[in-house]
């Protein structure tokens, strides 16, 4: 496999145009199946789920990234109607309402995983997560190699 150093710059660095998610991995809901009960996906989630993998694979390596990355999301939701022309002004606010960022986060480092962007969920190493309202709502994603080793 390719390493992620053996990438140009190391870097792989994307945004996705969208209204991001507001369901996370904890939307799962009882199932009974014969005489066990397990844990599905609530139909939101499955959405939220696709909505993600279609926005994700065109930006999609050819190999995922391998040992410890470095993971930067930057979430904006379109503005609120009850935001101020104040507010407005600033280009985008901090975003203090739910969703919970630490669980939207696990939701996207899932599919990342999933859709073979990164080895494993567990490879991400340093996690830096920010939520916003603003004027261009998306996902903006930048993957590199971690320097959590270096000294």
């Amino acid at each position: 496999m390719l390493n992620v150093s053996e990438r140009p710059n190391g870097v792989l660095a994307f945004t996705l145009t969208c209204i991001p998610p507001r369901t996370s991995h904890h939307a799962k809901r009882i199932v009974r199946v014969g005489q066990f009960s397990r844990l599905a996906d609530k139909p939101e989630l499955v959405a939220s789920k696709e909505m993600l993998d279609t926005l994700l694979l065109p930006h999609q390596p050819a190999v995922p990234l391998t040992g410890p990355v470095a993971l930067e999301v930057v979430y904006v939701w379109p503005w609120r109607a009850s935001e101020t022309k104040r507010a407005r002004a600033l280009g985008r606010v901090p975003h203090t309402s739910k969703p919970d960022l630490d669980n939207v986060t696990k939701s996207l480092t899932d599919r990342l995983a999933a859709l073979r962007f990164i080895e494993a969920d567990q490879c991400v190493v340093d996690l830096h997560a920010r939520k916003w309202w603003g004027d261009e709502p998306g996902i903006t994603i930048t993957i590199r190699p971690s320097r959590a080793g270096a000294r």
